[in-house]
């Protein structure tokens, strides 16, 4: 004889309290196992960081080689900081006044591997009392070869995590082409990555030039250049090759 049972009788006949306890059981151990497998098979995310809400004041030299860049003294090695705007936009027209001298400014910091980038204030940007420019190292490397991929600065230190990859082309091309500063992000043989800082042949910014080369693998030869603790490869954007 088959049990039958009505839902809102009580209580159910012994073999379907049987048959509901071994199938509760048993469907939390395959969703335990479903979440493990589903678990170990996501890419860990970098240790990248935005402090969004968290409004900072900062203070140093304002420099536009070939990017906007606040640059602060901090011991026998000054700290350089990218500049950039809200949104999807460089900071060029937020620091042009104040280039080439010392500012104080408000912004939200993002970071990455020791590299880090201001999303500045509007209105917040003024002159400020210095002495002279920072003094700022600066070595030529030679030319180097190298592989990697063209990100946008903005989002790769930290506004978006990870940053990178086909799925954040299309953001990576609307903020370069809105002048935030192009890095290369290479993958060192230690599995840590660098942004490298991509400039014109001559040291000029560049944007819309790099316009079907972002977010994928690209092979790029050109001259390296270490400003302090900052790496500038200097690129011609027409030499740049799609590995894939």
């Amino acid at each position: 004889m088959t049990d039958f049972y009505v839902g809102y009788h009580d209580p159910s006949p012994p073999r379907v309290r049987r048959f509901q306890r071994r199938f509760a059981a048993a469907s939390l151990v395959i969703a335990g196992a479903a979440a493990v497998v589903i678990a170990s098979g996501q890419r860990q995310l970098p240790a990248a960081v935005f402090e969004f809400g968290t409004i900072r004041s900062f203070e140093g030299f304002v420099v536009a080689d070939p990017y906007p860049s606040l640059i602060v003294p901090r011991g026998p090695v000054n700290s350089r900081f990218l500049l950039v705007g809200p949104g999807k936009s460089g900071a060029d027209a937020l620091v042009e006044a104040v280039a080439g001298g010392w500012a104080t400014m408000d912004g939200t910091l993002a970071y990455r591997d020791g590299q880090s980038v201001i999303q500045v204030e509007p209105g917040s940007v003024a002159r400020a009392g210095g002495a002279l420019p920072p003094s700022i190292a600066e070595a030529v490397l030679g030319e180097r070869s190298m592989e990697g991929e063209i990100v946008g600065a903005k989002c790769y230190l930290g506004v978006m995590n990870p940053g990178s990859g086909i799925a954040h082309r299309a953001c990576a091309d609307l903020c370069i082409r809105g002048g935030i500063p192009p890095l290369l992000m290479v993958r060192h043989e230690d599995g840590a990555t660098e942004g490298i800082i991509l400039a014109g042949p001559d040291g000029e910014a560049l944007g819309e030039e790099l316009s079907g080369l972002i977010a994928t693998p690209v092979g790029v030869t050109g001259n390296l250049v270490r400003k302090g603790a900052t790496t500038v490869l200097h690129v011609d954007p027409a030499e740049i090759r799609r590995l894939h």
